[in-house]
C-alpha cells in the first residue's frame, strides 16, 4: 500500500458491535458465492454446495446468523447462472416463509470486477419483488478486498502492487474473455454492465470522506436510497467497511431494503466476524494420513497462478504431473492423458511424495464465448476426474484457481457441506470436507487464481512440511 494511503486498520470495537447486532435478529445473511474463494476472510461458518430445501432447512436452523451457498456461477453460461440464482431465490424463500426467519442476499463476486453482474442482482431482486412484493431501496456496489490490496478510492477500484495503485480496468483481468471490462470508475463500470440501462450519474456514492465523518452521515445517504439504485462504495480498510456496515444496520432498522454485490472483505464485518490468526500446520493435515503425499491442482491460466506454479516445483521432493492440454482436447487423446496422470498421483500419493497436477500453461483459445467456455470445461473435466479417481487419501488438498477449486470440491470431492476453518495466508481459505466428502475431514484448502506473491503457493506447502 502507497504510503500516503496507509491507515489504521482497527475499528476501536465497532465490529463487536455489529456482531452484537446481528446476534439480536431474526435474520440469516445468506452469501452466494460465484466460486469458493469468497469464503477467505470468514471462520467457522458453513459453505453448502447444493441448495435443496432440506439442506437450506438446516442452515436456517443453525444458531450461526451466516451461511455461504455455492453456486459457482462465474465458471458457467449466462442462462445457467439465471437459473441457478432464480432457483436458490424460490427455495430461499420458501424455507424462510416456513421458518419463519427473514434473509439478506449478498452476492459475493471477484474483487477484480469479473462475474455476472447486473445478471445475478437483477434474478435476486426480481424474485424477491415476486414472492414479497418488496423492492430493493439499494444494490451497494463493494469490491474492496483489503486481504488482496483491492481498494476503491474517489469511486475508481483498484489494485495495489507494492507502493503502485493500478486502476483495475489496466490490468490482466479487465482484458477477461468472457468478463471483460473498460472501466474502472465504478458509477461507468455499471453504466457499461448494464448496457445504459442505468447512467453513472444516477449512482448514489459513499466517499471516505463521508465515512471518515461517521455513522450518522453514511446512514444519510443510505435512507435516500429507492428504486434499486447502485450505491458506490469506497474503502481503504477494515475501519471504513466497518462504519459502512452499523450505518447499513441502522438504515435498515429504519426500514431500507438492500441487496449487496461485493468482493470478500464486506462479509466478515457486516457479518460482524472477528479477527483470527492463520491456522497452524495442524489443522492443515488430515488426521491419519501423516504417511501419504498431499496433492495440489493448478488450473487458473492467469499469469499470477504460472508464477507461483513455478516456484511452487521448485520444492524439494515434489512430483510434477502436467496434464497435455492439446491431448486432453482430442477425442482418443483424453483418456490416455488422464489414466496417465491418474496412475501416477497414486503411485506417489502412496510412497508420500507431495503431487502438483496442472494443465499445461499455453492457454489455447478460439473465437467466440462459446468455445472458450467449452475448452474450460473439458480442462476442467480432466483435472476433477483425476480427482474423482484418486484411491490414495492425501494428507491435504489444494485447488488452485475458483473455477478450478469449485468443480474439485463439488464433483471430485463432492462436498455437499463443509466447514471453513479460516484461511492458511491473507485470503487463501480452508474448508474441511463434511461427511458425505469422498475424503471425509480432509483440509481442502482454496486457492484463488489471483492472490497471494510469486511464493504463496510454495510457502502454503513448505508451511505444511515445516
Amino acid at each position: 500500500m502507497p504510503a500516503a494511503l496507509r491507515t489504521d486498520n482497527s475499528s476501536e470495537g465497532l465490529r463487536g458491535q455489529i456482531k452484537q447486532l446481528q446476534d439480536a435478529r431474526t435474520r440469516k445473511i445468506i452469501v452466494l458465492d460465484d466460486d469458493p474463494t469468497g469464503v477467505q476472510t470468514v471462520h467457522d461458518i458453513d459453505v453448502l454446495t447444493q441448495w435443496d430445501k432440506p439442506l437450506l432447512q438446516e442452515a436456517f436452523r443453525s444458531a450461526e446468523s451466516l451461511f455461504y451457498i455455492l453456486t459457482n456461477t462465474r465458471g458457467l453460461d449466462a442462462d445457467t447462472a439465471e437459473r441457478i440464482n432464480r432457483e436458490i431465490a424460490r427455495n430461499v424463500q420458501q424455507v424462510a416463509a416456513e421458518e419463519g426467519t427473514s434473509f439478506t442476499f449478498v452476492s459475493r463476486s471477484d474483487s477484480m470486477l469479473r462475474g455476472y453482474y447486473p445478471l445475478e442482482t437483477d434474478v435476486l431482486a426480481e424474485e424477491v419483488v415476486r414472492v414479497s412484493g418488496r423492492a430493493y431501496d439499494g444494490q451497494l456496489i463493494i469490491p474492496a478486498f483489503f486481504e488482496a490490496g483491492r481498494v476503491t478510492i474517489g469511486n475508481t477500484h483498484y489494485m495495489v502492487e507494492g507502493e503502485q495503485l493500478i486502476p483495475v480496468h489496466e490490468t490482466e483481468f479487465a482484458k477477461d474473455k468472457v468478463f471483460g471490462y473498460e472501466h474502472g470508475d465504478l458509477p461507468s463500470w455499471v453504466e457499461e454492465k448494464t448496457s445504459g440501462r442505468i447512467q453513472a450519474s444516477r449512482c448514489l456514492t459513499i466517499s471516505l470522506e463521508e465515512i471518515r465523518q461517521g455513522i450518522e452521515v453514511v446512514k444519510a445517504i443510505l435512507l435516500k436510497a429507492e428504486g434499486n439504485v447502485p450505491i458506490i462504495v469506497n474503502a481503504l480498510s477494515y475501519a471504513d467497511m466497518d462504519v459502512l456496515s452499523l450505518a447499513l444496520l441502522q438504515a435498515e432498522d429504519e426500514g431500507k431494503a438492500f441487496i449487496f454485490r461485493t468482493a470478500a472483505s464486506f462479509v466478515k464485518s457486516y457479518a460482524g466476524i472477528s479477527d483470527q490468526p492463520f491456522l497452524p500446520k495442524e489443522q492443515l493435515i488430515a488426521s491419519g494420513q501423516e504417511q501419504h503425499g498431499g496433492i495440489v491442482v493448478v488450473g487458473s491460466y492467469v499469469q499470477k497462478t504460472t508464477r507461483q506454479l513455478e516456484q511452487l516445483l521448485t520444492f524439494p521432493g515434489i512430483i510434477s504431473l502436467e496434464i497435455d492440454v492439446e491431448r486432453v482436447l482430442t477425442p482418443d487423446g483424453y483418456t490416455e492423458e488422464i489414466r496417465r496422470v491418474i496412475d501416477e498421483a497414486n503411485r506417489q500419493l502412496a510412497e508420500g511424495n507431495n503431487v502438483v497436477v496442472y494443465s499445461s500453461r499455453k492457454l489455447i483459445t478460439v473465437e467466440g464465448h462459446e468455445g472458450n467456455f467449452k475448452i474450460s470445461q473439458t480442462v476442467s473435466s480432466a483435472l476433477v476426474e483425476i480427482v474423482q479417481s484418486l484411491e490414495v487419501v492425501p494428507k491435504f488438498i489444494i485447488a488452485k484457481g475458483g473455477i478450478t477449486s469449485s468443480d474439485v470440491a463439488t464433483k471430485g470431492l463432492t462436498i455437499r457441506k463443509a466447514r471453513v476453518l479460516g484461511q492458511v495466508a491473507a485470503g487463501i481459505p480452508v474448508w474441511l470436507t463434511g461427511e458425505e466428502a469422498k475424503f471425509n475431514g480432509i483440509p481442502y484448502i482454496v486457492f484463488p487464481g489471483n492472490v497471494g506473491g510469486e511464493k504463496a503457493l510454495l510457502e502454503t506447502v513448505e508451511k505444511i512440511e515445516a
